[in-house]
């Protein structure tokens, strides 16, 4: 890997977007009084977004290197990156029309929405603490503001004060864990702090303090119990859109710089945190379905859905090293992979899924399951989706659900950790009734479901499209995924 300043055309992605969001502001400064067009900002948007996921996915095969000492371009980086712009990306064509309808300051909201995707590109490239810390504090201050964008909806500005009371004390905690690191070895460069730690035995006393404070912040990124309490009322006030970048694209960075910093800051110290990430595991499986049985509104059902998706992804990462004598080189599922395959997929199936409620919501004015009561009758095209969605979710064959739970559950046994897996197939069973439940209530029940009122928009009705697509293109025909993620997944395992 070539190391140092070199030029910034790695960079061009992140550049081409933040170029975009300042372009918004600036238009909408000019525009005087009246302001600006909030569909042209919304084509913006989708315009630079675009230019960014072009320009990450022609940087793909390229050779790793790392661009002004802090951020590495490699191909686990790229991955990231592209499932982020292409959450945000999808998340924009569906919801721009809801969006515009409902917030007030449309350039405010989409330079915000430009910015944080390019937060969180940075958060998954760093190799660097402070990047990293700034990258999600940025990431996480400028998500607050877009949950609590509908500013006369008193869900959401409930949802954003609850999002920023708890990221402001995980952010604290984490910045407290990433103290003892720097303290312990006086690096900041991941690389440099795993290899101290590797080589100086004395330092060991800072690991289990600094790998519990770190995991306790990044938990609070990805939903993982019990860091997830902010999660369902969040999710159920912010806008829709808000709610399916959040549930996706955030959650993806947070599963990256987890893998980032425990494989190259802690890979030495595997055995410690291994256990650790097994039990939040199993934890946080068990919440995140078990509280899901008793929901009544969609949205809160799928954010406790997220939870104990947060779970399964999160048994890769505990599979990633091996604590029980098997020598990981010969096996074919490393856990990265699956983690990264699982990823790819939860991102078309959670978007497909949240931009159908969004769907319902225009149609009947909210989300609670009286509203799908019937949606097969009302609009069949928008139940089917939901149904292929929930297949998904579940992990049925065929679905890009199943291919990365196959992943992540197949390298938990292959790593002999039985009890994991075992706890994980029981969830799965647990998770197939509420969702099931969902598809009774949109397919079989006779009763008379709320009346529609409106019509889904052709961006969201396209997205959801995309992401029938994209779950069935990657549950039916798998291997450029699995290539794609086993490359990835080999490159960051070789630095540690």
């Amino acid at each position: 890997m070539e190391i140092g300043f070199t030029s910034l055309a790695p960079l061009l992605p992140e550049i081409f977007v933040a170029v975009g969001a300042l372009l918004i502001l600036i238009l909408d400064t000019t525009a005087g009084k009246q302001g600006g067009s909030s569909r042209g900002y919304l084509a913006l948007t989708v315009l630079f977004l675009l230019l960014g996921l072009v320009g990450a996915i022609v940087q793909l095969g390229g050779d790793a290197q790392t661009t002004a000492y802090v951020v590495d371009v490699d191909a686990f980086s790229l991955f990231t990156k592209i499932i982020v712009y292409t959450a945000m990306l999808l998340t924009a064509i569906a919801g721009g029309g809801y969006l515009n309808q409902r917030i007030s300051g449309a350039a405010e909201f989409w330079s915000s929405y430009l910015f944080i995707s390019v937060a969180m590109a940075f958060a998954a490239s760093a190799n660097n603490l402070l990047l990293i810390f700034v990258a999600i504090e940025f990431l996480s201050i400028t998500s607050y503001i877009l949950v609590g964008s509908l500013r006369e909806d008193l869900r959401s500005s409930e949802a954003g004060l609850k999002y920023f009371l708890y990221g402001s004390v995980a952010s604290a905690i984490m910045l407290y864990g990433m103290t003892f690191m720097y303290g312990a070895t006086g690096s900041l460069n991941l690389t440099a702090i795993g290899a101290a730690f590797a080589e100086n035995g004395e330092l060991n006393g800072a690991i289990v303090p600094a790998v519990i404070l770190v995991l306790a912040g990044l938990g609070f990124k990805t939903s993982l119990a019990p860091f997830f309490q902010w999660t369902p009322d969040t999710y159920e006030g912010a806008p829709t859109p808000v709610t399916a970048y959040l549930s996706t694209a955030s959650k993806a960075v947070g599963f990256a710089v987890m893998a980032r910093v425990l494989l190259m800051a802690f890979g030495s110290s595997s055995a410690l945190w291994v256990p650790v990430l097994g039990g939040l595991s199993v934890l946080t499986m068990f919440a995140g379905n078990l509280m899901a049985l008793r929901q009544t509104n969609i949205k809160r059902m799928l954010a406790y859905s997220s939870i104990a998706q947060a779970g399964y992804i999160v048994l890769g990462l505990a599979a990633v090293v091996n604590t029980s004598g098997v020598d990981v080189a010969t096996l074919s599922m490393n856990g990265l992979n699956g983690m990264l395959i699982y990823l790819m997929g939860y991102l078309f199936t959670n978007i497909g899924a949240f931009m159908v409620v969004m769907a319902v919501e225009n149609m009947s004015g909210g989300s609670d399951y009286s509203h799908f009561i019937g949606l097969a009758r009302r609009a069949p095209w928008l139940a089917i989706s939901m149904f292929v969605f929930l297949l998904s979710l579940v992990g049925i064959p065929l679905t890009a659900g199943f291919v990365g739970k196959f992943f992540v559950f197949g390298a938990t046994v292959q790593h002999q950790y039985y009890f994991l897996a075992a706890m994980a197939l029981i969830n799965v069973a647990i998770s197939a009734f509420y969702y099931m439940s969902v598809a009774r209530l949109m397919f079989f029940s006779t009763e008379e479901g709320a009346p529609s009122t409106g019509a889904p928009g052709i961006g969201a009705q396209a997205t959801v499209a995309i992401c029938v697509f994209g779950v069935l293109w990657i549950g039916i025909y798998p291997p450029m995924i699995i290539d794609w993620a086993n490359t990835a997944s080999r490159l960051l395992m070789t630095l540690f």
